[in-house]
């Protein structure tokens, strides 16, 4: 029944129901919730939901893949994404991620993707063994 009825919500009304279910730890509700958005992402939901649900949404939904390597990525002010490797300290790769400082990155959960926003008014997605961009989302504002 409550993946019936999330399922005919209009974008918005699913973002802020997921975010109220998380919030009130209403477990199942949330769950089938982050379920549905994670089918329409990104293209209705995710420019409008935080950064913190949609973290949380790429962990509990995309499959785990084990890292060959323990990666650490640094952000520049001037829109580097850069990659090291943990171990042994070596530059990994310098991706041209942004146009303007970059505000926040973190790794998905399983390690296949990073997060990057910035202040040129855009969050990043990227694949973590290519740093291929998958997903671009606009704001009209800076992003944290």
């Amino acid at each position: 029944i409550i993946k019936d009825h999330v399922s005919i919500l209009e974008p918005n009304d699913l973002r802020r129901l997921t975010e109220d279910a998380r919030a009130r730890h209403a477990d199942s509700l949330y769950e089938a919730a982050g379920e549905e958005l994670a089918k329409r992402a990104p293209v209705d939901v995710l420019a409008e939901t935080g950064s913190r649900v949609l973290a949380e949404l790429m962990d509990r939904h995309l499959p785990k893949r084990q890292r060959r390597v323990q990666e650490l990525a640094v952000v520049t002010s001037n829109g580097k994404l850069l990659i090291y490797d943990t171990a042994t300290g070596s530059s990994l790769r310098t991706v041209d991620a942004h146009n303007g400082d970059i505000n926040y990155v973190a790794y998905s959960f399983d390690g296949s993707m990073v997060a990057t926003a910035s202040d040129d008014h855009t969050a990043r997605l990227w694949n973590a063994d290519t740093y291929a961009c998958l997903h671009t989302l606009q704001h009209d504002r800076l992003v944290w």
